[in-house]
C-alpha cells in the first residue's frame, strides 16, 4: 500500500472513531524580522493557518514586534530565556536546567515575559516553549509562577508540570544532517503521529518548524504538508491557545 493510501485509511478510522485530526504550527528561534520570517508569515498567511512563534526573549527586537504587529495568525510565545546551553559536562543540551539554580531560572523566565510582554502587548501568548524541548522537572514542575499558562515540548511524554502540555510531533528538520526532511518521511511520520494521537482520544498534533534553519527542501516539505492537510483535505489548523483550553492539565 501507498503512504497516501494508508493515511487515507488511518483519515477513515478517525472518522469512525467521531474524531477529526486537530493541528497546529509552531517556529521555534524567531528575534528579529529578516526574509526567513517574512517567508513563513507569507506561507501562513495565504493558506490561514495560525502559527506559534517561539521567541528567545534576550535577542528579541522591537522590529519583530512591529512587524507582526498586524498579523494576527501570529501569536509570540516566551523561548526559554536566552537559548543559552546549561547542561554539565557530557549531558544533553538544556537551558531550562542544568548547573543553573531552579530560582534563577525561575526569575530569568518571569523577566523574560515581562520583556515580550513590552513588545507584543497582549498579543503574547502565556505557552512557554523550553529551548530544544528540555526542562528539568523541578522547573517544570515550578514555572506555573511565572504566569504562565501551557508549556509545549516534543512529543507525548509529560514534563511534570501543573500546566496542559501542548507538544509538536512532527518536525521538518533532520538535525544530524541539518537538512528539511523529505517529503516521503514526513508522510510516514504523519501516518505514525495520527495513529498515536487517534489512540490518545484525539490529541492535538503540532508541526514544528524553525525558519531560520531551513533549506529549500524544508520550506517544499513545510508548505506541501500544510496544503496536503489544509487545502486537500480540509482539516483545520488551530490557534495553540485554543487548543490549550481543551487540553487537560496533569493536576486535574
Amino acid at each position: 500500500m501507498t503512504a497516501d493510501g494508508a493515511l487515507e485509511e488511518e483519515f477513515a478510522r478517525w472518522k469512525s472513531a467521531g474524531l477529526e485530526p486537530r493541528f497546529w504550527l509552531r517556529d521555534d528561534d524567531a528575534s528579529k524580522h529578516g526574509p526567513a520570517l517574512d517567508r513563513l508569515v507569507a506561507l501562513c498567511e495565504g493558506l490561514d493557518i495560525p502559527l506559534l512563534l517561539a521567541v528567545i526573549p534576550e535577542r528579541a527586537t522591537e522590529a519583530l514586534g512591529k512587524r507582526l504587529r498586524d498579523v494576527p495568525l501570529v501569536s509570540p510565545c516566551v523561548h526559554g530565556i536566552a537559548h543559552r546551553d546549561n547542561a554539565g559536562d557530557g549531558e544533553r543540551k538544556i537551558e531550562l536546567g542544568g548547573r543553573m539554580a531552579v530560582g534563577d531560572i525561575l526569575e530569568g523566565l518571569t523577566a523574560s515575559r515581562e520583556k515580550l510582554g513590552g513588545i507584543f502587548g497582549e498579543r503574547l501568548s502565556g505557552i512557554l516553549v523550553p529551548p530544544w524541548n528540555r526542562i528539568a522537572p523541578e522547573v517544570a514542575a515550578r514555572v506555573h509562577e511565572c504566569g504562565f499558562t501551557a508549556l509545549s515540548t516534543w512529543s507525548w511524554e509529560p514534563k511534570g508540570t501543573r500546566l496542559p502540555e501542548l507538544n509538536t510531533q512532527i518536525d521538518l528538520m533532520d538535525w544530524k544532517t541539518r537538512q528539511g526532511r523529505e517529503p516521503e518521511w514526513i508522510r510516514s511520520e504523519l501516518l505514525r503521529r495520527l495513529m498515536q494521537a487517534r489512540e490518545r482520544g484525539g490529541a492535538p498534533i503540532g508541526i514544528l518548524s524553525h525558519h531560520l534553519d531551513h533549506d529549500e527542501r524544508a520550506w517544499r516539505t513545510l508548505e506541501g504538508l500544510l496544503r496536503h492537510l489544509k487545502v486537500e483535505h480540509g482539516f483545520v489548523f488551530h490557534h495553540a491557545d485554543d487548543l490549550v483550553a481543551g487540553v487537560q492539565s496533569p493536576s486535574q
